[in-house]
């Protein structure tokens, strides 16, 4: 595993990558959610080669009908009739993985299991046309589709590892039923020949793909985890100062758009120095992460957002929040740091409070004088009295 990834939590508020590349990943399995991220973060990474795929089945499959209709001349053989039609059905199948490839909003439907399904039905058709040259008398005898197809399996199309490898296992197994099926016991001898070959492509595949894909969750990762840190407070876990003001930018852009109301709370926690002065910096540390962990839980729809924008100064920013629901909101969270009692030593309550300064959007302030309200709306709260909050007003 990266060594950067394998910190201690006390060092950075453990992520899901973080756990994950502590665990390992020997099966090529992660947890179940984060299984679902990287199968759509396989799927974006391999759009291109799914789409030279999609376009490599049309063009060899045409080729293959050009070659066997005009070259060939295999109109004199009984099977020419299907032979054409499977044919068509693979260059469909091509269009099908091109059209869907270039299709974002149903990327989350390409998953595994659909293009999974595609090669094995490629795969059988394949293995269903090499049988039709195998019992042909023909001089020229276009064989090893289905061999072409099992290696293909393992090509990066942004199918992992245990679903490529089934779909190689169906395409032999497919081959093998119709082979026993069409062909005779002597014949049939011989083709498992080429089913030798096909296993050992399997092996070759297999092994190959496993190397990949294991370096691709590696990378996936890291990236995910630096992507992370880039965005949050490493101590808290809560979005940081620089994604909080980029947040905060496209809130008022959108607020603006939509004519709906956004609320900026900016909350300190009272003598905080005090509490560091008095307990030492890593009682303040883990009074910090306790509190982020109640705070965090007022973020409560997707477009809130809860930030630590300071050392002991936290914002929550509310979509669609006008001044009586932040007020109210506000209200809540005093009460709810009253009921939870941290301790405070340095106190004169002898517990943990905090201030909240309040301001609501209007007309085309900017972000940058949103904040700027919502911090005086701070400022008198802490002159007040602390363990209250406050509404900017227009004045």
């Amino acid at each position: 595993m990266p060594s950067d990834l394998r910190r201690s939590p006390d060092d950075l508020r453990e992520t899901p990558y973080q756990r994950q590349a502590v665990l390992g990943f020997r099966l090529l399995l992660f947890k179940p959610a984060l299984e679902v991220e990287f199968r759509r973060y396989l799927t974006q990474q391999a759009r291109l080669t799914q789409r030279l795929g999609g376009v490599a089945l049309v063009l060899v499959a045409g080729g293959y009908l050009f070659f066997e209709h005009i070259l060939l001349g295999i109109e004199e053989q009984p099977w020419s009739l299907e032979l054409t039609l499977l044919r068509a059905l693979q260059m469909l199948v091509g269009g099908v993985v091109l059209l869907v490839s270039f299709d974002q909003r149903r990327q989350s439907a390409f998953s595994n299991w659909l293009l999974g399904f595609l090669l094995i039905l490629v795969g059988v058709i394949a293995s269903q046309i090499d049988l039709f040259y195998e019992t042909s008398e023909l001089p020229l005898k276009l064989r090893y589709g289905a061999g072409l197809l099992i290696v293909c399996c393992f090509f990066y199309l942004g199918v992992t590892f245990w679903w490529a490898l089934l779909c190689a296992m169906v395409i032999l197994a497919g081959d093998v039923v119709l082979a026993k099926r069409a062909l005779s016991p002597d014949q049939y001898s011989a083709h498992l020949i080429a089913v030798s070959y096909y296993l050992l492509l399997m092996a070759i595949g297999s092994i190959s793909r496993y190397a990949h894909e294991y370096s691709q969750r590696e990378q996936f990762l890291m990236r995910k985890q630096l992507g992370w840190m880039a965005e949050h407070d490493g101590l808290t876990g809560l979005s940081n100062r620089r994604s909080f003001d980029a947040a905060l930018r496209r809130a008022v852009a959108q607020a603006r758009r939509e004519h709906l109301p956004l609320t900026l709370m900016l909350l300190d926690l009272d003598e905080f120095k005090a509490y560091n002065d008095t307990l030492g910096h890593p009682e303040g540390d883990r009074l910090l992460q306790d509190f982020s962990d109640l705070f965090e839980r007022f973020a409560r729809r997707p477009l809130d957002l809860a930030a630590r924008v300071g050392g002991e100064e936290f914002a929550l920013l509310l979509y669609d929040c006008d001044a009586a629901a932040g007020r109210q909101l506000a209200e809540d969270i005093l009460q709810r740091v009253r009921d939870r009692a941290f301790p405070h030593p340095a106190s004169r309550r002898g517990t943990l409070t905090c201030s909240i300064g309040m301001a609501v959007l209007r007309g085309s302030e900017t972000p940058e004088r949103l904040y700027k309200h919502a911090d005086d709306a701070l400022y008198m709260a802490k002159q007040q009295g602390r363990d209250r909050g406050v509404l900017h007003h227009a004045g």
